[in-house]
């Protein structure tokens, strides 16, 4: 069996999702990884009002409602205003997002907030 040096330090690996005030999503490097959208140039929104979750799709075409996927070198992020506003989803506050695949819609969905660690003070 051969070691395998690990070389990505400095970088978060559990796939995040996160709410931003500015009205944008943004999305990990571990979730556009693990969840196959670096591979796509857009996303579509969605949202359950029953269960109040928020599922993303990808797509690599412009399509009636679709964001373009913004990637960067930590991430990327989606210009979710309109959507947000829409929905009536408030966001005063940075939340973090743990998030799944759903293979059967294909759809990146967040799950539950991630709860913040308080510091002591």
């Amino acid at each position: 069996m051969a070691f395998q040096r690990f070389t990505e330090s400095g970088k978060g690996y559990r796939p995040k999702i996160s709410l931003r005030p500015s009205g944008t999503i943004g999305v990990n490097d571990s979730a556009l990884k693990k969840f196959g959208l670096i591979e796509y140039d857009f996303v579509a929104l969605y949202y359950d009002p029953e269960t109040k979750q928020i599922a993303i799709g990808g797509t690599n075409k412009e399509e009636p409602g679709s964001q373009r996927l913004n990637k960067g070198t930590r991430g990327a992020s989606i210009s979710a205003k309109r959507f947000l506003d829409f929905h009536d989803i408030t966001v005063s506050e940075l939340n973090h997002f743990e998030c799944r695949h759903d293979t059967v819609q294909n759809l990146i969905i967040l799950d539950r907030q991630i709860e913040r660690k308080r510091t002591k003070q």
